[in-house]
């Protein structure tokens, strides 16, 4: 797996704590709190190295940040729950909005999961021991809210523009050049400069190569998803499909 070895001395500690959940059998559950995509990555990277089967869930199927069990769990195995909260639609709260209650009430970021806001309605997953807390919430900022457990809206999908480019090769200076509308040479600055993260990890090298299924952001022009390669050009280039995240 590209990029989802450890880089730092933080990642090298999560990966021990997985392995260490991995290394033995076990007749029960073991899960972690809600992980980033990154440490899903560097998750699913240990689990497959020890042979060991795992699964991930965050809720529902689009989950972005999910939790981890070993050995595979169900859905209803995984010990979190959804929360509903409903305000009305002229007032205008977002994530951050509520992330930030949450944290005043002493949960941690890594007892919460996903917050998906509608007008009117946000559902919140959280752990299952951080949920009583979210009682204690009337207000979010100076709104009134109100709240009832589990998915009790329809919750918001993830849009894309999608994008068709011809690119010279999957080199990721290559990619954000003709994703981005960027010359070469200012494509290749962007990644020496820090300006390039794929799957998490700040990109070092113009050289990297891109595959499918990667997610990468670009500093400045968004986040996006290596969707697929199409049939070469006849002058042996590459016909990518990307989408980006709106």
């Amino acid at each position: 797996m590209k990029n989802f070895s450890p880089v730092n001395s933080e990642e090298k500690e999560f990966c021990r704590h997985i392995y260490d959940l991995t290394s033995k059998q076990s007749f029960y559950h073991r899960f972690t709190a809600f992980l980033t995509e990154r440490e899903q990555h560097l998750a699913a990277y240990t689990a497959e190295s020890a042979g060991a089967d795992c699964s991930f869930w965050g809720g529902y199927d689009a989950a972005v940040r999910r939790m981890f069990s070993f050995p595979e769990a169900e859905p209803e195995d995984f010990p979190l729950e959804a929360v509903t909260f409903f305000f009305r639609e002229k007032d205008k709260l977002t994530h951050r909005d509520f992330l930030g209650s949450l944290m005043s009430l002493g949960v941690r970021r890594d007892q919460v999961g996903d917050i998906l806001v509608t007008d009117g309605a946000a559902v919140i997953f959280v752990s299952r021991t951080a949920a009583p807390l979210l009682g204690e919430i009337e207000k979010v900022g100076r709104v009134g809210v109100s709240q009832r457990s589990g998915i009790c809206t329809d919750l918001p999908q993830q849009e894309f523009d999608e994008i068709s480019v011809i690119c010279a090769s999957n080199r990721i200076d290559a990619v954000i050049s003709a994703v981005c509308g960027l010359s070469r040479e200012k494509a290749a600055a962007l990644v020496k400069s820090g300006g390039a993260v794929i799957n998490g990890v700040q990109c070092g090298s113009v050289s990297e190569n891109i595959d499918e299924g990667d997610i990468f952001s670009v500093k400045g022009y968004g986040k996006y998803i290596f969707d697929s390669v199409g049939n070469p050009t006849k002058k042996g280039k590459n016909h990518i499909f990307v989408k980006k995240y709106k």
